[in-house]
């Protein structure tokens, strides 16, 4: 589990590092390796808060620790947030985001580890998303979001299952590498990444997706994709 540490106080946050690094000790033959950062002010921590499977926040003096969090909800990140309550109470504080936690100061070990537990069986069950980048900003997308996805210049064009298209600047190739853990994806003749979730019908000459776009594909083509699309179906 990757987990980031953001605190301004740098006694607090070297405290807290100590601890996980303890209880990253005592989980080395169960859940594993603990991977800590720590970072003491918002824009450090802002560079790359999705490597981390849950963020601990508490901030005082470089902004207020609800600020911080809903700077990273506005940024698409959803992950387990801990606001550590020391001097201010976050559990009182108001217009809170959705996903968080709370442990109070000074840290009770008992606590922490009651917490890596719940980050653990989140991280566990939780939805993979994918980073994707246009020209000017930085999104993310499940392998449910993405309906199918071609190349387009220098460009994926990127249609979703909500019925809105997108771009992300990044080739055929790397976008499959990219995507390979994906089960359902499936790239056909060698030019259209479809998701076979919503592959409406397979006939000789083209596959048609739900919301009516149709794809062509090579004599022959037909029955590999039936295959795969059976066999997909057999392992969800």
């Amino acid at each position: 589990m990757h987990l980031a540490v953001c605190d301004d106080n740098i006694a607090d946050r070297k405290q807290m590092e100590r601890l996980l690094g303890r209880e990253s000790d005592r989980r080395l033959k169960t859940t594993g390796v603990l991977y800590v950062d720590s970072y003491g002010s918002k824009n450090s921590i802002l560079m790359t808060p999705i490597i981390y499977d849950a963020i601990f926040i508490d901030m005082t003096e470089d902004c207020d620790g609800v600020e911080l969090a809903h700077m990273l909800r506005a940024d698409g990140n959803n992950i387990p947030l801990v606001f550590c309550c020391g001097k201010v109470n976050y559990r009182e504080s108001q217009n809170l985001p959705e996903n968080v936690y709370f442990l109070d100061k000074p840290i009770i070990v008992q606590e922490l580890s009651e917490i890596i537990d719940v980050l653990e069986d989140i991280r566990e069950h939780k939805v993979k998303r994918f980073e994707f980048r246009t020209e000017t900003e930085t999104y993310y997308l499940t392998e449910e979001d993405i309906m199918y996805a071609y190349e387009d210049g220098r460009y994926m064009h990127i249609h979703l299952k909500s019925g809105k298209d997108t771009v992300a600047v990044i080739s055929l190739d790397n976008f499959c590498a990219n995507l390979n853990s994906c089960q359902s994806l499936i790239l056909v003749n060698c030019h259209y990444v479809l998701n076979m979730n919503y592959i409406k019908d397979v006939s000789t000459f083209k596959v048609s997706m739900n919301d009516g776009h149709d794809f062509k594909i090579s004599l022959g083509e037909k029955k590999l994709i039936l295959k795969e699309v059976e066999q997909y179906k057999k392992r969800k």
